[in-house]
């Protein structure tokens, strides 16, 4: 077993141990004591010593610190700067180990001094709670504080990876469908129209290339090298009908003009892309699709809709990451069959 010491506990101890040295000569001089004995300094010494596994062995440092004080007062010494050794045991108990085990060592401790105690019970109490009940209590409160701390690291860290993992199955998934539909078409025209064969397999690599970049820029995200700013914008979404349409899917786009941050920009062109990627996968041939983006009472709202058949509905991946893009900008996102089809409707408050 290989005990990796801090240089911070090594520290605290050489600190601990020239404080129980140099100062314990003065507390016995003040309490009028005998000059202390080789063994006192020994004592002394352990104490400190026990120090160096606070972070590694709490349990250790409080099992040898309370036991060299325990002798310590036991023998007739002072009261004196060894009790401050007690006090950082009792800190390191609190911060590494859990509350149960840290109220147990406090109670301990408590009572290992009373037996040396030449005072009324009541001011051993009061000396119990400013020297051992609040270093205890100053540790959890250190041992939670940095627990907070690691849950919002963490959830930073699990919310970024649920966002490069909605964005890379939005640019790929995408892409699969329009290659997948556009390859189909390639092969059925194959022999009766080269002409339109090759437009296909043109889409085709032109939906790769941009798939491969929309991977490629997550990719640089995941590394720290993205640009700052979103290259994809509403700007776009006439773009992204057009290459609908090669791929089959008829699709009208109505955009207001309306000013809008680059990221809102981006996740209203991932909410439109999604939908018309889901009507091009479950759509029958000779749907249609529509996508109107305006601004009405303070909202921008993002509605498409499709003419297929109403069906059954079960939300998946795909629509449960529109409705997490559409919260995350603080709106609200409703997907589902209508009468005359099916309809994505997003709600997103305009910035002020």
């Amino acid at each position: 077993m290989q005990l990796r010491i801090k240089w911070q506990d090594v520290t605290l101890t050489v600190a601990l141990l020239f404080f129980g040295l140099a100062g314990t000569r003065f507390a016995a001089r003040l309490q009028g004591a005998e000059q202390l004995d080789v063994l006192a300094y020994l004592l002394i010494t352990v104490a400190a010593t026990g120090l160096l596994f606070r972070s590694v062995r709490p349990l250790w440092t409080f099992a040898m610190t309370t036991a060299a004080i325990a002798v310590y007062l036991a023998l007739g010494y002072p009261f004196g700067p060894i009790l401050v050794s007690g006090v950082a045991a009792m800190y390191a108990v609190a911060m590494y180990a859990s509350i149960e085990l840290a109220a147990g060592c406090a109670l301990l401790y408590a009572l290992v001094i009373l037996p040396w105690w030449n005072d009324s019970v009541t001011s051993w109490i009061t000396w119990s709670a400013g020297w051992i009940l609040l270093p205890a209590a100053a540790g959890v409160l250190m041992k939670l504080r940095r627990k907070s701390v690691v849950d919002v690291r963490e959830r930073a860290v699990i919310s970024e990876r649920l966002r490069l993992a909605q964005e890379v199955h939005d640019v790929v998934g995408h892409g699969l469908s329009v290659i997948a539909m556009q390859a189909g078409v390639a092969l059925y025209v194959l022999d009766s129209d080269p002409a339109k064969a090759r437009a296909s397999l043109e889409a085709i690599r032109d939906t790769s290339r941009e798939a491969l970049d929309g991977l490629r820029s997550e990719l640089d995200t995941l590394r720290g090298s993205a640009p700052l700013r979103p290259t994809i914008s509403l700007a776009d979404v006439p773009a992204l009908a057009a290459r609908m349409r090669e791929a089959g899917l008829e699709v009208s786009v109505e955009l207001d003009d309306v000013e809008l941050p680059g990221n809102l920009q981006l996740g209203v062109y991932r909410i439109v892309q999604e939908s018309l990627t889901n009507v091009l996968r479950h759509a029958s041939p000779g749907v249609t699709a529509s996508v109107r983006v305006y601004a009405v009472r303070g909202e921008l709202v993002v509605e498409i809709a499709d003419t297929g058949t109403p069906g059954p509905f079960t939300e998946g991946h795909g629509v449960t990451g529109m409705r997490m893009r559409a919260e995350s900008f603080g709106g609200t996102l409703e997907a589902g069959p209508r009468n005359d089809g099916f309809a994505v409707i997003a709600r997103i408050p305009l910035p002020s």
